[in-house]
């Protein structure tokens, strides 16, 4: 125990200090927009662009990207619920399954094209479709990817979905739609469940509550693309991987992930507890992503960069091209 302390301490020390200054800059305005969790992967890299990563805190920074990753992602599941789907009604979950579907191919092979890394442009098609860095780091965990990965594709996600929110909020009157219909494209196109919240409620309470509930059914599907991409995996000659009881098709997190939903959905957990397991979990998940950012080499994100970047811009263009179209096709609101 003394043992563990000491190795792993001085790095979960480090990743506290700048999680709770992400939770925290979280809340102010402007700089709220982007999230907890891409603020800690900023402060992350900033840190290691200013002062560098101490040898002596690898072991705990090391550990924070992983063990408490998979910690925080099942604990995540809480915020699902299933019966959000009903809710919503059928129009808005055909526009969520066609936006993640579409979404998540068309950036992949956008990503193709700009000559993006295959693992580095799932990631950015997955947040960008489903929920920006929770989806990402959850997907990186399946799908293998580095942590640099992880840590590039939820900046260009909180950058995209910042842009989005200005673009949405300025150009409103231009695009035909009533208060709710914008709602709903915010809900179904945004990044971040921040993001859609930022845009919606600059239209109304009502709108507000509308976008955050089209964003909702999104994140939901984040459970069943996860099994997806699990299934879809190969090794690095090509070949399906074979999986163990250790390494499962779909791994463990994902199946308490999904198992912390079914336990929201059907009232088991009270308001209190699922506010605090939401808390643990945003707290858990903002240190990995401090430590992914502490562990980011900045003339990486130079040289590839931009290159997802223009592919994410495009994507988010195809996204918002086809939440659009279908709110008209659909006769959503």
């Amino acid at each position: 125990m003394i043992e563990s302390l000491h190795r792993y301490g001085p790095g979960i020390a480090l990743l506290s200090v700048l999680a709770i200054a992400s939770t925290y800059l979280a809340k102010l305005p402007y700089v709220a927009v982007l999230g907890a969790l891409t603020l800690a992967l900023v402060l992350g890299i900033g840190w290691r662009a200013l002062i560098g990563l101490p040898e002596l805190a690898r072991p705990g920074v090391s550990l924070a990207a992983k063990k408490l990753l998979r910690l925080g992602i099942v604990l995540m599941g809480v915020r699902l619920n299933f019966a959000l789907i009903a809710q919503a009604g059928p129009q808005v979950v055909v526009l969520d399954l066609v936006i993640i579907t579409g979404g998540i191919t068309a950036i992949y092979w956008l990503t193709q094209r700009f000559g993006v890394g295959a693992r580095l442009g799932m990631l950015l098609a997955v947040g960008s479709a489903i929920c920006g860095a929770s989806a990402v780091v959850a997907a990186a965990t399946v799908t293998k990817a580095s942590e640099e990965d992880a840590g590039l594709a939820v900046a260009m996600c909180g950058i995209l979905g910042t842009t989005g929110v200005l673009f949405y909020v300025l150009a409103a009157p231009w695009l035909g739609f009533s208060p709710s219909q914008m709602a709903v494209l915010s809900g179904s196109t945004l990044h971040e469940v921040a993001q859609v919240m930022a845009a919606s409620f600059s239209w109304g309470p009502a709108a507000g509550d509308l976008g955050t509930l089209v964003k909702l059914t999104r994140v939901v599907f984040l459970a069943p693309t996860l099994i997806v991409l699990g299934a879809l995996q190969r090794d690095g000659s090509g070949a399906k991987l074979r999986y163990s009881w250790s390494e499962p098709p779909v791994p463990w997190f994902v199946v308490g992930f999904l198992a912390m939903g079914a336990l929201n959905t059907l009232g088991v957990l009270s308001p209190a507890l699922v506010t605090a397991i939401t808390a643990t979990s945003l707290f858990l998940m903002a240190m990995a992503m401090a430590g992914m950012g502490l562990q980011t080499d900045l003339g990486m994100i130079r040289r590839t960069g931009m290159r997802a970047l223009a592919a994410g811009l495009v994507g988010f263009g195809f996204l918002a091209i086809v939440g659009w179209t279908m709110i008209h096709v659909l006769h959503i609101i």
